[in-house]
């Protein structure tokens, strides 16, 4: 009988083995090799040169159930930071801190709960954000506001294709104490506890047309402050090689007490973006320019615009080198808001 038990234990051992095997092959490894050479202007005159490392790599896959549908998971890294491991969280290298999710998917859409982009975080980031204007169209800038991009502890359902419209919807919550010391504004994160946030957007396919529509709204996006962002957008061919894009957002937020400089109340923003995007063989040229209104609420400031001109070029399919300048009008703050700023790029996708 003891002979039977391990004859028995091994066939088992070898075809959980085969099963592994074939899993295997539903596993794809992706990512993407990305450096730059960067030089920045800063507001004083200054300038600093840097190498950027936005590479990351991830791992996807699937698993058919009986019932039709599909298991589906990611993990993935963020790019390493200035700092290594001691940059920001999204920028440590470390697994998880990119989209990192598990879920289903069949006829009815699809369902993950993890680590996710948001409706509206994807859509901003492309392709709107895309090209050098991030700092003004990935977040319409109002005291205690903003836009999130991606968000651990969410859940979101994207809609099969119904026509020529598509959907997708997210909810997610905050549990997080913000440290002795530490400020009330953790970029990219939920900050506070009992922080929550809705996200939602709409694709409308006519013709060579497509529209985006959405919102996102967020409960204590700091902890004293609620926000919600709206957002307009289009993608359209013009001619030949030539196409454009375009957006509006209004970004909203309600102070129930001050807030650094800003003074309790309601204040408002709007954010408008075009961009005329020629492709001619494996050559692609970009021009964008983001403007910022001016504040209006109890405190208030002048807005400002940026513009970036962009041409890339295809070594091959999955690799691309490009060139990049970012003019800064009218903004006076620091930071990401410079003078100008020049980038060499290379993106090689696996």
């Amino acid at each position: 009988m003891r002979h039977v038990k391990l004859i028995a234990a091994s066939v088992a051992a070898a075809c959980l083995s085969m099963s592994a095997h074939a899993d295997i092959k539903n596993v794809d490894i992706y990512g993407v090799v990305a450096f730059g050479l960067m030089s920045t202007e800063g507001a004083d005159g200054h300038k600093n040169n840097e190498v950027l490392n936005e590479s990351r790599i991830g791992f996807k896959g699937s698993k058919d159930l009986k019932s039709g549908a599909k298991f589906i998971w990611q993990i993935e890294t963020g790019f390493i930071g200035p700092n290594g491991l001691t940059a920001r969280t999204y920028e440590s290298g470390t697994f998880g801190t990119r989209d990192t999710w598990a879920g289903f998917e069949g006829s009815l859409g699809k369902v993950r709960v993890g680590r996710l982009v948001t409706p509206f975080g994807e859509t901003l980031d492309w392709p709107y954000a895309n090209g050098g204007v991030g700092p003004i169209v990935e977040a319409t800038t109002v005291p205690g506001g903003g836009s999130f991009v991606r968000l651990s502890d969410q859940v979101r359902y994207d809609s099969p294709k119904l026509g020529p419209f598509t959907g997708s919807i997210s909810v997610g919550r905050g549990d997080r104490v913000i440290p002795v010391g530490q400020k009330d504004n953790v970029w990219n994160d939920f900050e506070v506890r009992n922080s929550s946030v809705v996200s939602g957007m709409g694709h409308l396919a006519l013709g060579p047309v497509t529209l985006h529509a959405g919102f996102e709204s967020s409960r204590k996006r700091s902890s004293v402050s609620d926000s919600t962002n709206y957002l307009v957008g289009f993608e359209t061919p013009i001619v030949g090689g030539l196409s454009a894009y375009g957006v509006w957002m209004r970004g909203e937020s309600e102070l129930r007490s001050d807030l650094g400089t800003a003074t309790k109340g309601d204040y408002t923003r709007n954010t408008y973006q075009l961009a005329a995007v020629y492709k001619m063989e494996d050559w692609v040229f970009k021009v964008t320019h983001a403007k910022n209104d001016d504040l209006k609420g109890p405190v208030t400031d002048n807005g400002g615009s940026l513009t970036a001109v962009q041409a890339l070029t295809f070594l091959d399919p999955s690799l691309v080198v490009f060139g990049r300048y970012v003019k800064n009008h009218d903004i006076k703050e620091t930071g990401w808001w410079n003078k100008s700023r020049v980038l060499l790029g290379l993106e090689y996708y696996f």
